[in-house]
């Protein structure tokens, strides 16, 4: 980096533990600390974790291939291993790992409007966020900090680069009438001590402390757009996650055993070692500019709130897993597997495919595990479902699929047929039915790969022949919506011809409405007997799940009192999780938005 940091550093090296992807950085002053920085780090995780460090793999940089490095790893039993040269996509976890700190830390300094030689504290900022987030790389339900100390982060202490902050000066510093504060930048977060960076404004000082008053909205630049109070910094002692710690280094660890060695890929087995990375050469962080924009605005939050985003923010990644191998690894794993048991048998009761070896010039699709928590009206959990679902993506349009379209009830007439219950006195009814897309007929050869964790012994090498249409086949939709189209048409319905998913029957007397979304179904009928015999109908042909009375419907909750000809429609469910999402669920409620104190007067009409 032609800018060195306050301090002469200009190269940073960062150590990754494969397992856990936990990342430690370190900053240098020449690349030659490698070695020395790399012992330092490797001490620390044995000592942290209890295990050992077995490999260290790098690209062919000369510092990593220094007499020096290899002869303290051979002193210690690390084997070293090295990428071909010229092809760093072999390293790719370290490659991946420098430039999402590169561009967190250039993002951040941007942001507070600060000049490049405050590119290493912003660095070490970046890792610290970077451990605490969860990956897709690793367990779901935890982030590399969450593997490496075996303890859930506290964040409610984090705050934003750079931003203006008040802070203490002690009592044994200062004069009778000295001021009691000085204004100081925020710089990140102490190695060794449950505190926080400043830099203070007049002097350039810097200064470690946790007493202070942080104005995340003001920077150098000036204030942005945020409407966040100020907030006075109260430590939990008893939380050691809140070190903000760079220092924890990060190794690729194996057990002391080599009992998992043949569990594990070769992937897995292998401690990456990022390249030492001169920023010089990486990436140019531009000269800070002044922004006319600035995000979504930045809501001041309680310990509380914030107790519900250290689980993670995981609500949207850690609950519901996106692997068979997370599914199995995690809390629920038990009541995943039932589902996917429940799934394949379903599978093999409907005959979906053959097991047959691959033919020559076909290439054989993937497929994958798609896992979901089904919750009722109230927010609590009905029960654990897995599909399993292919990879349509990489099918060939003539080779494997021709038409595709497929129509879905319109919401227009949703809510017109509500009306009709509300008007006319029907009942509402629902239906499910249970692997839809599998009563399809396939009019084409599809071959796909066998499903994880359910891999045929016998024929491991063999594919799967499609006899059904699958969920994720391009033609799925349409061949599901063909097959209950022709089987509605002959049960007597007409299709609305305004939405080819409503159908009607009538008499002189009674009536019943079919509304379809996919495999999901309401029944309006003003005949109690003839909706019971569509119902039995509807059993007797696919496999169905008789959900009663409706009540919940594609984020709707849904209730029919006949008795007053009322049908209400709410989404109390769908409005508390935005409310979540955003962190206004802690908000205090009120009456009206207008300010309570406001009067007002004619000269606030507008007039023509």
């Amino acid at each position: 980096m032609s800018m060195a940091t306050f301090s002469g550093k200009r190269y940073f090296v960062t150590f990754i533990d494969d397992k856990s992807r936990y990342c430690v950085v370190y900053l240098l002053k020449s690349k030659s600390e490698v070695a020395a920085k790399f012992m330092e780090y490797a001490a620390m995780a044995e000592t942290q974790t209890g295990k050992r460090v077995k490999y260290l793999q790098s690209d062919n940089g000369g510092e990593y291939k220094s007499n020096k490095l290899a002869r303290l790893c051979a002193e210690r039993g690390i084997q070293q291993r090295f990428t071909t040269p010229y092809t760093p996509q072999l390293n790719g976890v370290a490659e991946r790992m420098n430039r999402t700190l590169v561009e967190c830390a250039r993002c951040m300094m941007e942001h507070a409007g600060l000049g490049k030689s405050y590119w290493g504290e912003a660095v070490m900022t970046a890792m610290l966020l970077r451990n605490r987030c969860p990956t897709r790389a690793i367990h779901q339900d935890k982030s590399p900090y969450q593997l490496w100390t075996m303890k859930t982060p506290i964040l409610a202490n984090l705050k934003v680069f750079g931003c203006h902050a008040y802070v203490q000066v002690p009592q044994d510093k200062r004069a009778k009438f000295d001021s009691k504060s000085s204004l100081c930048r925020f710089l990140g977060y102490a190695e060794h001590q449950k505190s926080y960076r400043f830099e203070e404004v007049s002097t350039g000082a810097i200064k470690i402390s946790r007493d202070a008053t942080f104005m995340e909205d003001k920077f150098d630049e000036g204030p942005r757009n945020y409407n966040d109070e100020s907030s006075a910094v109260e430590f939990d002692d008893q939380d050691e996650d809140e070190e903000k710690e760079e220092g924890k280094t990060d190794v690729d660890m194996d057990s002391s055993d080599d009992d998992n060695e043949d569990t594990r890929s070769s992937k897995s087995n292998i401690k990456r070692h990022t390249r030492t990375q001169s920023l010089e050469k990486a990436t140019i962080i531009p000269s800070p500019k002044r922004r006319t924009y600035r995000g979504p605005s930045l809501e001041h939050v309680s310990a509380a709130a914030m107790d519900f985003e250290a689980a993670y923010i995981v609500d949207s990644v850690g609950k519901t897993p996106t692997t068979f191998k997370s599914a199995m690894e995690s809390s629920d794993s038990g009541k995943w597997k039932e589902a996917c048991d429940s799934e394949f048998e379903s599978l093999q009761r409907n005959d979906t495919w053959e097991i047959v070896p691959l033919p020559k010039g076909r290439k054989a699709i993937g497929c994958r595990w798609v896992f979901r928590v089904k919750e009722n009206q109230d927010g609590e959990v009905e029960r654990f479902k897995a599909r399993l679902v292919a990879k349509g993506f990489s099918q060939k349009f003539g080779v494997d699929y021709e038409e595709t379209f497929a129509p879905v009830a319109k919401f227009t007439s949703i809510r017109v047929v509500l009306s009709m219950a509300a008007k006319y006195g029907l009942m509402l009814h629902q239906m499910d039915v249970k692997t839809a897309f599998l009563n399809g007929s396939l009019n084409k050869d599809i071959y796909m790969d066998q499903p994880d964790g359910y891999l045929d012994a016998t024929q491991p090498d063999y594919v799967c022949k499609l006899k059904r249409s699958l969920y994720g086949l391009k033609q799925s939709p349409r061949m599901w919506n063909q097959t209950i189209d022709g089987f509605m048409i002959k049960m007597g319905f007409n299709k609305c011809e305004s939405d080819h998913c409503i159908y009607i029957k009538q008499d002189d007397q009674d009536m019943i409405i079919v509304v379809l979304y996919v495999d999901d179904l309401i029944l309006a009928s003003s005949n109690n007997k003839l909706l019971k015999s569509t119902k039995m109908a509807l059993s007797t042909r696919f496999e169905m799940t008789d959900l009663g009375e409706l009540n919940y419907f594609l984020g709707m909750e849904i209730k029919n009192d006949r008795k007053t000809g009322m049908v209400t429609v709410r989404q109390t469910k769908f409005l508390k999780s935005v409310l979540t999402k955003f962190g206004k669920d802690i908000s205090k409620p009120v009456k009206t938005p207008q300010d309570p104190g406001l009067k007002l007067t004619k000269n606030m009409c507008d007039r023509e």
